[in-house]
């Protein structure tokens, strides 16, 4: 099945590689008929079945939060490479990491396949579904959020829903916690294009990750600017410091 979906993918793009017209520089968009069209988007996969076995297990309605950090659809940007495919209307599911796509009001729930080669823009944030490592060293694969545009060093941000089961108190005496969705971020840096890596927000990461002349540099900068290692402004802040100063 997974063999078949991506020899189609293959046949598709090449499809559209042959077919595209720009549309604006560096962007092209998928031509045809409406018929056409609706057979690409045959890589669209189908939310609901996919979603099904995770979600059948939980009773959303019974848990505190969101699986989304905005419920709401808008209309966001699909390219393929560097090259626009198309736009629907679209919102992150930070949860299950898929993003979620409704073409109209009341149509069936899809979201985009999972692919190095596909971005999505969504209310100006860029999603990538790329490889990284975690805070244990172990690579793993999902969607992170570009934060900036250095040309060496790049900060990625990963928006994250954590179940928590609830938990019943002992005695009437106790609290009673009902389950809920928790929010969770976590920052990556990539250095030259590399897997992005998990910066935990210590200084002595800064080492590891830049080298021991670039990080005494950085650590004036943050003394100097008091740059906060856990909070996103000042990273970007930080990022835009070391891309000027390689």
């Amino acid at each position: 099945m997974q063999k078949s979906l991506l020899s189609f993918l293959s046949f598709l793009f090449i499809s559209i590689s042959l077919n595209a017209q720009s549309t604006a520089p560096g962007s092209v968009r998928a031509q045809g008929n409406p018929l056409d069209r609706d057979m690409a988007l045959r890589w669209l996969n189908n939310a609901d079945n996919m979603n099904r076995a995770r979600r059948s297990k939980l009773d959303l309605s019974t848990i505190e939060g969101s699986v989304y950090y905005n419920e709401n659809f808008i209309k966001g940007d699909v390219f393929y490479l560097t090259k626009l495919f198309d736009s629907y209307p679209m919102r992150y599911n930070a949860f299950s990491d898929e993003i979620e796509i409704q073409r109209t009001e009341g149509s069936p729930l899809e979201s985009v396949y999972k692919s190095t080669s596909l971005t999505c823009i969504i209310d100006n944030e860029s999603y990538v579904y790329s490889k990284y490592f975690d805070s244990k060293g172990e690579i793993k694969e999902g969607y992170i959020i570009r934060l900036n545009e250095g040309s060496k060093y790049v900060l990625f941000e990963k928006k994250t829903k954590v179940y928590k089961e609830g938990r019943k108190g002992a005695t009437s005496m106790h609290p009673t916690y009902p389950p809920k969705f928790e929010d969770k971020h976590d920052y990556f840096i990539s250095a030259d294009g590399e897997v992005p890596v998990q910066f935990k927000g210590s200084k002595k990461e800064l080492t590891a990750i830049f080298g021991n002349e670039k990080a005494s540099e950085l650590k004036s900068f943050i003394k100097k600017n008091k740059i906060k290692l856990n909070k996103e402004e000042d990273l970007v802040k930080l990022m835009e410091f070391v891309n000027d100063n390689a």
